[in-house]
């Protein structure tokens, strides 16, 4: 396999970072314990069977659940056994995108592997799809490095949410256009040929059908790139999940006093020791959403009733207690609450997290603490970069590492290139203009002594030997010149593969491309080269 997989760190906020490299500088925000240390996971599932309503087992068996035989199996190895999930999640980008993607689900996958082994206890990893974002800009594209090493952005269009003015629905509900074929035919014209391409491509074409809805899609796409290592997938507004929450969504608007005022002391810890917030609170709001006439809208605290932020709509207390008995999907959690809300529904020993999750991990803390939810061991999720054969040469030929084209590529490529180019050919050719010119000197000096009827033969001459200086050191700028443009020409098609757009390549990237190179056990490659904090 001509790619190296290369494991560099998880890089992110400061509080992210040391949350990896100083636990003990932030652990205290954390209520699960380091998660380098097996006893954390010991503790963590003892606190779920211990407070974990038995009906979060027993509901692993409804057949919504899913279809995957395999799948059942494993969920009834967690239901009989009762076992645990090992839980990280993703929006429901185009195609599976982008790669780090699946560094999260093989992490969970990893991970899951390590701990059954080592509690004796069923563990499966568990895929949770934000469906119920209503940000479909952010999702309705992904990007590629195509055969000619550009960089290609592919784009699904819905025109009915382009030609309304009405709000963007949550992305469970918004389904495939005929658009989505001339997008798919995009990626096919975009990746190599290669023997996986077939087997490949006709197993997502079949996902991201027309009528189909996006994040369905995303998640059948997913299931199959994953199937190797049964996983639980389902998504946020999934109705095995609505139907599950909707107590405990109630119940935290009951406490919403408590609720804001934890979050706001956390927030106010977290700034006093130098760290931002991930997600800011403000008083008077809740960790409420409610699709009302603007579209998902914040629920405000209104004197004991609910008012959506944007819309102004109000609902006494009883009206939202009818909502979510009756309509569930219309009120979801927000960020801070929905970790809480998923260790509820499923017994989740672990959560890997990317630097984001990481940092508003340690706000919801204090959430799992007031609804009485065992908190998951917070896991970073392992981090990569595929260097291909092509850029590997490229890095090998001017002696370069890959992260000396990170940050602003232009920057980057003209430093290089200034290093590249040696400064002694400059001085080279200046001194040798000097010596040259004194050389001439000398001689019209001797020769005019001897025939003073020489100096316009002289001079003719002299103007001869510097223009021929002068062409030599325009023949070896213009090839300078020429080096320079090959290098940069070279760097750049390296830099679109590392750091496409600036950004590291695990952060914009799709993965099929890669995985059409390279095939299936690409993916195999990957696990292996996964290391959790349990080695």
């Amino acid at each position: 396999m001509s790619v190296e997989i290369e494991r560099v760190p998880l890089k992110g906020s400061p509080l992210c970072s040391a949350y990896i490299d100083e636990y003990e500088r932030v652990g205290s925000y954390y209520l699960a314990g380091p998660s380098t240390d097996l006893d954390s996971y010991r503790a963590v599932a003892d606190q779920i069977r211990a407070r974990l309503p038995e009906q979060a087992w027993q509901r692993l068996g409804d057949p919504d659940l899913t279809a995957d035989p395999d799948v059942r199996a494993r969920l009834d190895e967690i239901q009989q056994s009762r076992g645990f999930f090992v839980s990280t999640g993703q929006q429901a980008g185009l195609f599976v995108s982008p790669l780090f993607t699946l560094y999260k689900a093989l992490t969970a996958a990893r991970l899951a592997a390590q701990l059954e082994e080592r509690l004796d206890v069923p563990v499966m990893p568990l895929f949770s799809v934000a469906s119920e974002d209503h940000d479909w800009a952010e999702v309705n594209h992904t990007y590629l490095v195509d055969v000619e090493n550009r960089l290609a952005r592919l784009s699904a269009q819905d025109p009915g949410l382009e030609a309304s003015d009405s709000p963007s629905p949550p992305i469970e509900r918004i389904a495939l256009t005929g658009d989505i074929e001339t997008v798919f035919d995009s990626l096919v014209q975009h990746t190599p040929d290669s023997e996986f391409k077939s087997s490949l491509l006709e197993p997502l074409r079949d996902a991201y059908r027309p009528g189909r809805s996006f994040a369905e899609a995303f998640q059948i796409a997913l299931a199959h790139l994953l199937r190797g290592r049964p996983f639980l997938i389902t998504r946020t507004a999934h109705p095995y999940v609505k139907r599950a929450t909707r107590d405990l969504l109630w119940a935290d608007w009951e406490k919403r006093v408590d609720s804001q005022s934890a979050l706001l002391a956390r927030s106010e810890a977290l700034s006093a020791a130098g760290f931002e917030p991930q997600v800011p609170v403000q008083t008077g709001t809740t960790n409420l959403f409610f699709e009302g006439s603007l579209g998902r809208d914040r629920i405000l605290d209104d004197d004991g009733n609910a008012r959506l932020r944007r819309s102004s709509e109000r609902y006494t207390a009883s009206e939202l207690r009818r909502v979510l008995e009756e309509t569930p999907e219309r009120v979801s959690p927000g960020a801070l609450l929905r970790p809480v809300t998923e260790a509820w529904t499923f017994p989740v020993l672990a959560y890997v997290g990317g630097p984001a999750e990481v940092a508003y991990l340690a706000q919801s803390q204090v959430l799992f603490a007031l609804h009485g939810i065992a908190a998951p061991v917070v896991v970073p999720r392992a981090a990569f970069r595929l260097i291909e054969g092509k850029v590997a040469k490229v890095l090998g030929k001017y002696e370069l590492a890959a992260d000396d084209l990170s940050g602003d590529v232009t920057a980057a490529i003209n430093r290089i290139i200034k290093d590249q180019t040696p400064p002694e050919l400059r001085a080279s050719l200046d001194g040798l203009r000097r010596s040259v010119g004194e050389a001439l000197d000398r001689v019209e000096a001797r020769a005019l002594e001897f025939d003073p009827g020489a100096r316009s033969a002289l001079e003719v001459g002299k103007k001869a030997v510097l223009r021929s200086i002068e062409t030599l050191e325009s023949k070896l700028q213009a090839r300078a010149r020429e080096k320079d443009q090959v290098m940069q020409r070279q760097l750049e098609k390296a830099a679109v593969n590392l750091f496409p757009k600036g950004a590291p390549q695990e952060r914009l990237l799709n993965p099929y491309p890669f995985l059409i190179r390279y095939g299936e056990s690409l993916l195999d490659e990957v696990y292996e080269s996964v290391v959790t904090p349990l080695g």
